[in-house]
């Protein structure tokens, strides 16, 4: 950028300190609008078929501990295939297909040994080796003899049909709200109880790779109730001493409250009068404004338009500004 004098640099300025309007304006203003979110901000529910599991307490009791042990997960990503067409010698590029990457989550291997008994109930629902090995000479050296010997089952002869996980979503979470991405039908591709160690000193963990079929967004409120899972167990509940802003001040720009507002046109009309009341109801007595074009005898005061002013008489200065008329718009649906 070029440099350019300014005033503060040509004379002195009582002005010792300023913030980086640029930056303030982009990522503070309107409640942190655009702000970049932060990684740890996520939350992972495992809906998990309970007609496939053996050991019933993972389901029953420590189904959202199991999604609080995720320690990374990576986000879906996407491949698109495409080619490059010849239309009437006009280079063309047409897409043929795209392609769900996996995607990888990390665990921590806790104490209890929770996320090894997923792991154990997922493998032995899918494969029967795990179970066949614990049975009397199913891994004898009988290679050379016939069927006859053969007498327990192996490998995906399991008689398993139903998927062992529902779906997997993430949630990613910022100011009070979330994008989900569900995943539907996922099956674990690569699992990995890594190695251990005498000379480390980190904590354990597990790795496992998950394919999927397809993926869906959502976006909302984070509560209990819209996220699955999310506030319930080992969740602090205690109210923090920090106050917020007012509830004026919370609204905030978002897509969450512009979903489905086509079939909300009534709420949505009483939020905006609601607002508008609000704003004008904190509108302070203005200053009088400086005489210039209008005349020495008016002043600039509040018309009841935000950022417009009008002249009014300077007999009235003094007295008492009169916010704009109450907006009612409580519309039946």
């Amino acid at each position: 950028m070029a440099f350019t004098p300014t005033k503060f640099l040509t004379a002195d300025s009582h002005v010792l300190l300023r913030d980086f309007q640029h930056a303030s304006r982009t990522f503070v203003s309107d409640q942190f609008r655009l702000a970049p979110k932060f990684d740890f901000q996520f939350h992972v529910a495992f809906n998990i078929n309970q007609a496939a599991l053996k050991t019933i307490d993972l389901s029953q009791r420590h189904r959202n501990e199991i999604n609080m042990l995720v320690k990374k997960i990576s986000l879906p990503k996407f491949t698109m295939a495409t080619e490059q067409v010849n239309q009437y010698n006009r280079k063309k590029q047409i897409q043929t297909q795209h392609k769900f990457e996996d995607i990888n989550v990390t665990f921590h291997d806790d104490n209890m040994s929770l996320i090894n008994q997923l792991w154990q109930n997922y493998y032995s629902y899918y494969y029967a080796d795990s179970t066949s090995a614990k049975s009397a000479g199913a891994y004898n050296r009988n290679a050379t003899k016939n069927s006859n010997f053969i007498k327990t089952a192996y490998g995906l002869d399991n008689g398993s049909t139903a998927p062992f996980f529902n779906y997997i979503t993430i949630y990613q979470m910022a100011r009070h709200e979330y994008v989900s991405y569900k995943l539907y039908n996922p099956i674990i591709k690569s699992f990995d109880h890594k190695e251990l160690g005498y000379a480390s000193k980190e904590v354990h963990e597990f790795t496992m790779g998950i394919a999927y079929e397809a993926v869906s967004y959502e976006m909302g409120t984070v509560s209990s109730e819209t996220v699955e899972g999310f506030g319930l167990e080992h969740y602090d509940l205690t109210p923090s001493p920090l106050q917020g802003l007012p509830e004026v001040d919370r609204a905030s720009p978002s897509f969450v409250a512009q979903q489905n507002i086509t079939n909300n046109t009534v709420e949505s009309l009483n939020n905006t009068a609601k607002s508008i009341n609000s704003y004008q109801n904190m509108q302070s007595k203005p200053n009088p404004g400086v005489s210039g074009l209008l005349s020495s005898d008016t002043i600039q005061t509040v018309g009841g338009i935000p950022d417009t002013t009008f002249p009014q008489s300077r007999n009235v200065a003094n007295s008492n500004t009169t916010v704009a008329k109450k907006i009612n718009l409580n519309i039946e649906p």
